[in-house]
């Protein structure tokens, strides 16, 4: 009906809104974009469709896409790692475009063809723009596809002889990391192809502190008693906030870790995890993190010692169902599990 009353009148500003929103609960982004700035253009402080633009963009790039991108530590990482596998003979695919920030890197290290999907169609074509800026259309493909769906022959020319990825979420697994490695590597590289980043690891400790006691679990207030309420409290947090001090209570432990290099299929895994605590003191659970390396000791990790103002990985945290008083030395047997997506640390 929207559709139809624009046919008659092209200056609907509601039809296009309305239109707008019915495309984006339809989950059809760019539609949706495109009908909401048309409602802009024919009414520039339309507030209803200006919050609906935002919403749409926030859907589709997340919150940790600028600090992620604007990520020094991450950056250098993966230049400094581009910069030991690639020469002026090198076809390069990359899984996720993003910003185009990666492959705009091989670009400018002389790689010879350089190869990117993304299915993000909004994220993709603003990346065609980025690599427009750059001058680089000539030597970049964006292809818009999930990776599992490239054919060779058809998308790219040849399997590809440097494989690089930045898929990783904040506990490593949670954006078919997996799926995607296993895949390329069988189809989409060629048999000694290097692969950034070589390894990546899942890493925990025992956590406590009363500042970030005082966030996550609830005791008291005075003599009225409010512990249960931490019963509907969810079990699984991402620390967005950098001001919060964390005590680490035990030495740090890799949980578990992943060779992209030499092992070509990744299976579920559950183990008992053994954690000595090297400090006294309440601890309310798991805090986690990621590591990402190469074999040449070139290293990326989120410590939480080390945290920084602007990246894209969080800490997450993994709460016990009851803070655990601990005395130095205690021992604590985690369990550890990973569905090779959904990643989860409990007693």
């Amino acid at each position: 009906c929207y559709e139809k009353a624009i046919k008659i009148n092209k200056k609907l500003p509601d039809a296009y809104y309305n239109l707008s929103l019915l495309y984006m609960n339809s989950v059809k982004y760019e539609k949706a974009l495109q009908y909401c700035n048309q409602a802009l253009n024919l009414i520039p402080q339309m507030l209803k469709a200006i919050n609906l633009k935002s919403e749409i963009l926030k859907r589709n790039i997340p919150f940790w896409h600028v600090p992620m991108i604007n990520d020094d530590d991450r950056n250098n990482f993966y230049l400094s790692a581009l910069k030991t596998a690639i020469d002026t003979s090198s076809s390069v695919f990359e899984i996720g475009t993003g910003s185009a920030l990666l492959s705009i890197m091989a670009a400018n290290l002389g790689a010879k063809e350089i190869n990117t999907c993304e299915t993000n169609s909004i994220m993709a074509n603003t990346a065609t723009k980025i690599i427009a800026d750059n001058n680089l259309s000539k030597k970049i493909n964006i292809i818009q596809k999930k990776s599992n769906d490239i054919i060779v022959g058809k998308d790219i020319n040849k399997p590809a002889d440097v494989l690089v990825s930045e898929i990783f979420s904040s506990n490593l697994l949670s954006e078919d990391v997996l799926p995607s490695l296993e895949d390329a590597k069988q189809r989409l590289i060629s048999k000694n192809a290097k692969i950034i980043p070589e390894y990546g690891s899942i890493m925990i400790s025992l956590f406590g502190g009363d500042d970030i006691g005082k966030n996550i679990y609830t005791e008291k207030f005075e003599n009225i008693k409010l512990k249960k309420f931490n019963s509907i409290i969810a079990k699984k947090h991402i620390l967005h906030r950098q001001d919060l001090k964390i005590n680490l209570m035990s030495n740090e432990f890799e949980a578990f870790r992943f060779d992209f290099v030499n092992k070509n299929n990744f299976p579920s895994e559950k183990k008992k995890i053994e954690i000595k605590a090297i400090k006294k003191g309440r601890s309310y659970g798991i805090i986690q993190w990621i590591k990402l390396e190469m074999e040449n000791g070139l290293k990326y990790e989120n410590h939480p010692a080390n945290l920084s103002n602007t990246s894209g990985w969080q800490n997450v945290f993994y709460l016990f169902n009851e803070p655990m008083e601990l005395s130095i030395g205690q021992k604590v047997v985690i369990t550890g599990k990973h569905d090779r997506n959904i990643v989860w640390f409990f007693i």
